[in-house]
């Protein structure tokens, strides 16, 4: 078992198990990292544990964050509360009181959360999304049409001259 319990950043920690208070470190392998009030830009990991931290990317079988902000989670399972995440990609989420930009899962559980973009099979509770898998088609729809158009109005113009 590794501690770090300094504000110094590290290049990169391999071990069994990390429990970081404070800091940052720049990457982490391991089957258990807990992570309180610090920062690691990358985590790979069996279980991981966040708690007023931050990530850049995680990808685990087992995410729980507690009041954290990561950019990329990927996990098996991932439970995230009064957190905020730019993309989550599991097998299922449980979501309460959090802001998350896209999520992808089988089975979504969302309670008093907001999601731009929310793509799953199931999903059970209370969620504020923009775009779900419907509107998602629909605005991809509308895009690629609209695209098209600009290419052939600009494809016409450029042979009358």
């Amino acid at each position: 078992m590794a501690e770090k319990d300094e504000t110094s950043r590290n290049d990169s920690v391999l071990e069994e198990m990390i429990s970081l208070e404070g800091g940052t470190i720049e990457s982490v392998e391991a089957d258990s990292v807990q992570i309180n009030q610090g920062g690691v830009r990358s985590i790979v990991a069996t279980d991981v544990e966040l708690n007023r931290g931050s990530a850049l990317t995680i990808q685990a079988e087992n995410v729980s964050m507690q009041g954290s902000a990561a950019f990329v989670t990927q996990a098996e399972t991932i439970a995230s509360t009064e957190s905020s995440t730019f993309s989550s990609i599991s097998e299922v989420a449980n979501i309460r009181e959090s802001r998350i930009g896209v999520v992808i899962a089988k089975e979504a559980r969302m309670e008093n959360s907001t999601a731009v973009v929310l793509l799953a099979r199931q999903v059970h509770g209370s969620v504020e999304t923009v775009l779900d898998t419907r509107g998602a088609a629909l605005a991809g729809i509308v895009a690629g049409i609209s695209v098209g158009l600009v290419l052939f109005v600009g494809n016409l113009l450029s042979r009358r001259r």
